[in-house]
């Protein structure tokens, strides 16, 4: 008799190992993707070439992140949170800057101005660091620097 007792106990436990190990088989894995950090507030921009500029931004993840930035009073941008970082392609009214010129014989002159540009531009929202693309733009100057990294800090 005793020989069917042990035989009784191993099996038993044998059976509850195999159900308590099948259970974490079962479960449902954490979601793999990082929080993404809130980023509203006020910013300073700050580019290489010395431009500085305040950003108000307010973001939205219903269902994907947007980033809804204000640059100035009636004017704005949304950009989408796309692989980790926000990015947008958009026009900047006044964003080329042509100097004042005189040239040639006949003294053709040229009164300068800002123009618009188009760019393409993204940033991180963990290291608040990113870079712009200058696409294109009707300035009659032409664009001399087509690329800018910026920073922006948080400031309210």
């Amino acid at each position: 008799m005793a020989p069917k007792a042990v035989n009784m106990r191993i099996t038993t436990f044998v059976a509850a190992t195999a159900v308590f190990a099948g259970a974490g088989f079962c479960t449902t894995a954490p979601p793999v993707w990082a929080e993404v950090p809130a980023m509203d507030g006020v910013y300073t921009y700050a580019d290489e070439d010395g431009i500085v500029a305040t950003w108000t931004i307010n973001t939205t993840c219903t269902p994907h992140c947007v980033a809804h930035v204000t640059t100035a009073p009636g004017q704005g941008f949304d950009a989408a949170l796309v692989d980790g970082r926000y990015s947008v392609t958009r026009t900047v009214p006044e964003g080329a800057l042509c100097p004042a010129f005189t040239a040639g014989a006949n003294g053709a002159s040229d009164e300068g101005g800002l123009h618009p540009v188009t760019v393409y531009q993204w940033w991180d929202p963990l290291t608040l660091s990113g870079e712009v693309d200058f696409l294109h733009s009707p300035a009659p100057c032409g664009l001399a620097d087509r690329h800018d990294r910026f920073t922006l800090t948080k400031v309210g």
